[in-house]
């Protein structure tokens, strides 16, 4: 009996652009990145490179920050470089920077 040759591949791993089109889409779709005046959020970028993924933009809290990193795990990235910034703390640094000048 002669045996083929198999690909062995998850059938739930998903491509890195099918990945980062779901996991924008679900955070575009959470109402936890809503504001109050509507469906106007802050920009969140999602980036993929080999099944990991990078959040990048600001958003408005902590929990924000922590609910849109474990939204990508939880979608199938298998690790997440967390660049997201807190807008009171890119506040801050604005501030801060124009001081310095």
């Amino acid at each position: 009996m002669a045996t083929r040759g198999i690909r062995s591949t998850k059938p739930d791993v998903l491509e890195d652009d099918e990945l980062q089109q779901l996991i924008a889409e679900r955070i575009d779709e959470d109402p936890a990145f809503w504001t109050g005046s509507g469906r106007r959020r802050t920009i969140i970028t999602v980036e993929v490179d080999d099944g990991h993924v990078i959040l990048s933009g600001v958003v408005r809290s902590a929990m924000e920050r922590r609910r849109a990193d474990i939204l990508a795990r939880a979608l199938g990235a298998a690790g997440v470089d967390n660049r997201l910034r807190v807008l009171d703390e890119a506040g801050d640094n604005e501030q801060s920077r124009r001081k310095s000048a």
